[in-house]
């Protein structure tokens, strides 16, 4: 099957058109998350000219930096079915950032909207009142976006690992992998790690850029062979899934849970804190005392010692003293004896 083929597959897919029918679900949406600056604006810069065949253009106002300039969950259709989504990228997967990326993977909060991150259990407020705003019969499959420029690391791995997990859990979909940069040399060891973590799809790609805008064949090729993929992805998935509203309330109830968990680990750590700090203060007021105390005793100890030299030497004087007297006493009888023993 050549582009042209893919590309009317991908125009003319509808949920309508699966073997067990739409059961609910009317558009796909292309959930796009990850770290800042992988290049997640850029690929929907490149989808999109791939896909309409146009000149390049900084449609997602992608930084060309590290830095990242989305503040907003913001969609471009492809189709009338099929949805990209750039969410929010985060600097790293703290429990706290995930809970955020979590809300918008399972699409609990508005579309083309800011997003604004809620310390506390702020995120789940957010979520109960965007509830009339979002739809249930939105397909989610998860995109997650990485830059080959980044060298993966042992803990890297062990955190991506535990998001994919939980991405998988709440979307009942493993997270598709796109690599961005793949001429780069760490290509080989990215790809090794995202398939020892469990990833089955991996799609590596040059986006498109403000510094590199001319179209090539294999770029576009590249793309085209993703949305295929992805449609082929969404209708195998369809066939295993019947309820849109109970899928939403099941990804609601996963990110309620994980951010009530998240605040109970938060509040038991900041306790545990407070506690290992008073015993830190009681510990080193101990000391301090125990220091006091010390010096007090040492004090008295030294009091008592030059108490005891006094005495000694007193004791000394007196016993010279009497010493001196005795033996001026003697001295004196001798005389008298001697004095006697001369009259007779």
């Amino acid at each position: 099957m050549d582009d042209e083929q893919w590309r009317r597959k991908i125009k003319n897919f509808s949920f309508d058109k699966c073997k067990k029918g739409n059961q609910g679900f009317q558009r796909i949406l292309l959930q796009l998350f990850g770290y800042v600056g992988h290049g997640k604006s850029s690929f929907i810069n490149s989808v999109i000219c791939a896909w309409f065949k146009t000149n390049f253009k900084n449609y997602a106002n992608a930084a060309g930096t590290d830095e990242s300039h989305t503040t907003q969950r913001l969609t471009y259709g492809l189709t009338n079915n099929i949805v990209l989504v750039d969410n929010r990228g985060c600097a790293s997967m703290s429990a706290y950032e995930s809970g955020e990326i979590f809300a918008q993977l399972g699409n609990l909060l508005p579309l083309d909207q800011g997003v604004g991150w809620s310390k506390g259990f702020g995120l789940a407020d957010r979520i109960v009142e965007a509830e009339p705003l979002v739809k249930a019969s939105d397909f989610i499959i998860p995109i997650f976006v990485y830059s080959v420029k980044n060298y993966p690391t042992p803990d890297l791995k062990d955190e991506l690992k535990k998001i994919f997990k939980h991405a998988q859990d709440l979307t009942a979909v493993i997270p598709i992998v796109v690599l961005t940069n793949n001429n780069h040399p760490n290509y080989k060891e990215i790809t090794n790690m995202f398939t020892d973590i469990g990833t089955d799809k991996i799609f590596a790609l040059e986006n498109y850029t403000e510094k590199s805008p001319r179209r090539k064949v294999e770029t576009d090729s590249a793309v085209i062979r993703f949305l295929y993929e992805v449609i082929g992805y969404a209708e195998f998935q369809a066939e295993h899934r019947q309820d849109p509203d109970q899928e939403m309330m099941e990804r609601k109830w996963f990110v309620l849970k994980f951010i009530h968990e998240r605040e109970l680990k938060t509040q038991t750590q900041n306790l545990q804190r407070e506690i290992d700090k008073q015993k830190a203060n009681m510990e080193q007021e101990a000391k301090k005392r125990e220091e006091e105390e010390g010096k007090m005793l040492q004090k008295i100890r030294e009091q008592y010692q030059e108490k005891e030299k006094e005495m000694q030497q007193q004791f000394e004087r007196e016993r010279l003293r009497k010493q001196y007297e005795h033996e001026q006493r003697m001295k004196e009888l001798e005389k008298k004896i001697g004095k006697n023993g001369r009259r007779k």
